[in-house]
């Protein structure tokens, strides 16, 4: 439940900077407090539905990075008419979004990943340092 929670707010703040930076670029002034909120309830969808295609097993990887793209995009699309954002935003730039937010998501968990291999790797020298001391 603690990873989940991590990723759906880490999900949340690349959608926002990622929504910052489109806003800086088309000329807008501000984002709309309520734009956070529906980024943030998309994203606990998105991560509830990741669970369930995370399920499915492939051989090939590719399969599954464009099982969990579609179902982001098409959350995405659904959330969109609901929260009205067409009018601002076309449904285009709301798929590529979704598709910069996966792989900035996944690059983030492959330095997490990284992390954690190297400091099993620091332990295990540290022990078998101790052990063949012994």
């Amino acid at each position: 439940m603690k990873k989940i929670s991590a990723n759906i707010l880490c999900s949340t703040a690349i959608t926002l900077i990622i929504l910052a930076i489109l806003g800086l670029i088309s000329g807008a002034k501000f984002l709309l407090i309520h734009s956070v909120f529906q980024s943030f309830i998309v994203n606990i969808i998105i991560h509830i539905g990741l669970l369930f295609t995370h399920k499915f097993e492939s051989s090939y990887a590719i399969l599954e990075f464009m099982l969990d793209i579609g179902y982001m995009v098409v959350v995405v699309i659904i959330f969109g008419a609901v929260f009205n954002w067409y009018n601002s935003t076309p449904i285009w730039v709301l798929a590529i979004m979704a598709t910069i937010i996966y792989f900035a998501g996944i690059l983030l968990n492959i330095v997490q990943v990284r992390q954690e291999v190297e400091e099993i790797n620091e332990l295990l020298q540290k022990r078998n340092t101790i052990i063949s001391k012994e």
